[in-house]
């Protein structure tokens, strides 16, 4: 049975194999990266199979004004099953009382509804525009 747990702190070993799993390079090729990012989130998630990490959810924020959902992980043996969802569940409810939450995904229809069938809206709805600066000197 997957159990979701709110984790003070994440060890870097212990979610890797997530970000290898679904290809996130940006993160597996830069690990010290993502040790940073993981001990400086506003709050980590993870789905358990037992006692190893099938899934993950990191928010960064301020927990009040703005909460961002930075990663939702599932391991792809373990998509369609709804731990995704339980993932958001989980951390919507610690946080419905901030003013409003974020995130950016793929834009295709099985992503966005997903995030639809949580109560997500495009920017647009509300005449808004997403923008972004990367820095490309890394």
């Amino acid at each position: 049975m997957i159990r979701i747990k709110r984790e003070e702190m994440v060890k870097l070993e212990d979610v890797l194999h997530l970000y290898q799993a679904v290809g996130w390079t940006n993160y597996t090729q830069q690990p010290q990266m993502l040790e940073k990012a993981l001990s400086h989130s506003l709050a980590i998630y993870v789905a358990l199979d037992g006692d190893v990490a099938v899934g993950l959810i990191r928010l960064v924020g301020d927990g009040f004004s703005s909460v961002f959902v930075q990663d939702v992980i599932v391991l792809p043996a373990y998509q369609r099953q709804g731990i995704g969802g339980a993932l958001m569940k989980e951390s919507l409810e610690d946080y419905k009382d901030a003013y409003q939450v974020q995130l950016v995904t793929d834009e295709d229809e099985k992503t966005l509804g997903f995030y639809r069938s949580l109560g997500f809206e495009t920017l647009s709805t509300y005449d808004c525009i997403g923008m972004i600066w990367v820095n490309r000197k890394k």
